[in-house]
């Protein structure tokens, strides 16, 4: 579903599916934003991920659906969005954070640089 959000907005894309993944896309290139599910598949922790992700130089979006993760995740000082959620609450929030990055006018095609991608 996030995969089709995003492809609709008109974002360039890369979906992983554990911390691993997202490394090894991370090595292989730059991201402006990833979007990270807290409920990880497997040991890792997405709150852990989300600090090596930003480390990188990436702007980091936390959502989840597990209630027990919301209070740790509203004082994460890391955006983020709770499932469910609309469409348009994702599409304005990656907005949000492509802006204050300096990119989103990649994604709108005003600029000379590289296509914005989001890893989710």
């Amino acid at each position: 579903m996030l995969g089709d959000i995003l492809d609709l907005a008109g974002y360039e894309f890369a979906l992983v599916r554990n911390g691993a993944e997202m490394r090894e896309n991370l090595d292989r290139e730059k991201f402006d934003v990833a979007i990270v599910d807290i409920s990880l598949r497997g040991s890792e922790d997405g709150f852990d991920l989300a600090k090596v992700v930003a480390a990188r130089g990436c702007a980091v979006i936390l959502t989840t659906g597990n209630p027990k993760h919301r209070p740790r995740l509203e004082t994460s000082g890391q955006r983020h969005l709770f499932k469910p959620f609309r469409v348009q609450e994702m599409t304005e929030l990656v907005d949000e954070v492509l802006s204050d990055t300096g990119a989103l006018c990649e994604k709108r095609g005003g600029c000379d640089d590289p296509p914005v991608s989001a890893a989710a």
